[in-house]
């Protein structure tokens, strides 16, 4: 019954089962239906399918095999890709096999991010390298503008057109108006846009930098605190940052199957409504505090660190003497 589908032919026994009845179920929120415990047993039998005993493993056990698949997700992966028609690549095939090895590369991506932001490449050579890599590093970190993508960026780039490629497939399958009542497609969706106008970002700036160090080659060592408060490099990796808080974000995604977690997962959404509304009233304090108060009592005080600030000729900012009122003015003001 669970597998009708009046649009395939019958289903027979051996036959992947597509569970069309218990989706349609699922949209139309029948929850009585979905937690029955037949319906229940049966999720569970297709979900540890090829993983026999698994649910009676001891916790070590199930560290130790979860663990194994993780290490190894690329192993699977190109094994899969190669010969897909071994015995372990059809495991691979699995719900649960899919879960851990989709856990795991993103897991990885994750890993690239941190790596990225913390400059693992730098901190590398600075303990590990040798004295001349050291030197060399220090030259090309004195060039600021027109560089390359590191190797880390690489990476980070091909996920992305993954994910890309991931969401325009589901798309195809599911159609628009059944992919967008899912929120967390959603926050694909606006992740993946921030990471592509990120690298669209980041080939201009590259162009228009490599234009301005043709005409004058001084300008690849210009300070980054003297470059335009818009300028597409700057711009673009304040998009990848907020890119990267998405990225975070969808771990909660992939918690929500943690008997734990999931449903604190539900109660924090059904809480969303009650958050928007103290916020709004947080938002009414701090405004009472901030603008009709504070600003009120501080507007000289403001006009004074901009004067400080901007004191050179021609109206530019005097970092070297006055950079401490020019920090203020920048963080708050500009």
């Amino acid at each position: 019954m669970l597998n009708y589908d009046p649009e395939a032919l019958p289903y027979e026994d051996g036959d992947s089962m597509k569970l069309k009845r218990l989706e349609l179920a699922i949209d139309y929120k029948q929850k009585a239906f979905v937690a029955h415990p037949n319906v229940q047993q049966l999720l569970a039998a297709l979900w540890y399918a090829g993983l026999p005993g698994f649910r009676r493993l001891t916790l070590m056990q199930k560290l130790f095999q979860l663990f194994k698949v993780v290490v190894l997700f690329p192993v699977y992966c190109v094994q899969y890709i190669l010969f897909p028609d071994t015995a372990s690549s059809k495991l691979i095939r699995t719900p649960f096999m899919k879960f851990l090895l989709h856990s795991a590369s993103y897991l990885l991506f994750l890993l690239l991010l941190i790596l990225f932001s913390v400059r693992f490449e730098e901190l590398f050579v600075f303990y590990l390298g040798t004295e001349s890599m050291r030197q060399s590093l220090a030259e090309s970190l004195k060039k600021q503008r027109g560089n390359l993508p590191t190797p880390i960026e690489c990476f980070i780039l091909f996920y992305v057109f993954g994910f890309l490629w991931e969401e325009l497939k589901e798309i195809h399958k599911d159609g628009l108006g059944k992919y967008f009542r899912n929120m967390w497609n959603i926050l694909d969706i606006m992740r993946d846009s921030l990471y592509l106008s990120t690298f669209l970002l980041r080939v201009f700036a590259y162009i228009q930098q490599s234009i301005e160090i043709s005409q004058d080659p001084q300008t690849a060592f210009i300070p980054r605190q003297e470059w335009h408060g818009f300028d597409a490099q700057l711009v673009s990796e304040g998009l990848f940052s907020a890119a990267n808080i998405l990225s975070a974000l969808k771990l909660v995604h992939i918690f929500s199957i943690n008997p734990y977690l999931g449903p604190l997962q539900i109660s924090l959404g059904r809480m969303v409504i009650d958050i928007v509304k103290f916020f709004f009233i947080y938002t009414l304090v701090l405004f009472a505090f901030a603008c009709a108060g504070l600003t009120q009592l501080l507007w000289y005080y403001n006009d004074l660190e901009k004067q400080k600030c901007y004191s050179l000729p021609g109206g530019l900012p005097d970092w070297s003497k006055n950079g401490d009122a020019c920090m203020k003015w920048r963080r708050f003001h500009k």
